[in-house]
């Protein structure tokens, strides 16, 4: 049985536009419960990937900034809030990882959940001819073993 990264992709294709806000960006996030979303050109080419710890990484002072401050950790939690709030005006390019990790739908399950444990990837984009054609996140190995009965099938 030939099961690859097609049967378990999803095609709902939600996605952002690299020039979309960070704060329009986080709605999408929030309202659909995501944790990271693919970038995508209008001819749905993939560009990049947006993800929560994009974001929060953009919003946490570098190192050379906290060294600069007159003492360690002055007010960071404000701070903090604070460059969170103003990064909504950025645009997802600017945070966004270029040249994201993707499969294309022939890929094998076992290459899908090496590279998802390896670089620690929640979602993944399936990508054909440079187009975006779904998302694997790491639920659908388990939905797909549930609502297939392939254990039953399997045996």
């Amino acid at each position: 049985m030939e099961i690859n990264a097609e049967k378990l992709m999803n095609r709902d294709l939600t996605a952002l536009s690299e020039d979309e806000l960070v704060i329009d960006a986080l709605h999408v996030l929030y309202s659909q419960r995501l944790s990271g979303v693919p970038v995508v050109r209008d001819d749905w080419v993939l560009v990049g990937f947006l993800s929560e710890k994009d974001i929060l990484q953009g919003a946490v002072p570098t190192y050379l900034e906290i060294l600069a401050q007159s003492t360690f950790l002055d007010a960071c939690e404000g701070n903090l809030l604070r460059r969170l709030c103003a990064m909504g005006k950025q645009k997802v390019k600017d945070l966004m990882t270029k040249d994201p990790v993707y499969v294309t739908p022939e890929a094998s399950l076992m290459t899908v959940a090496d590279l998802m444990l390896r670089k620690k990837i929640k979602r993944l984009p399936v990508v054909q001819d440079g187009k975006l054609v779904g998302i694997i996140d790491r639920g659908a190995f388990f939905e797909f073993i549930m609502e297939g009965d392939l254990c039953d099938a399997m045996e």
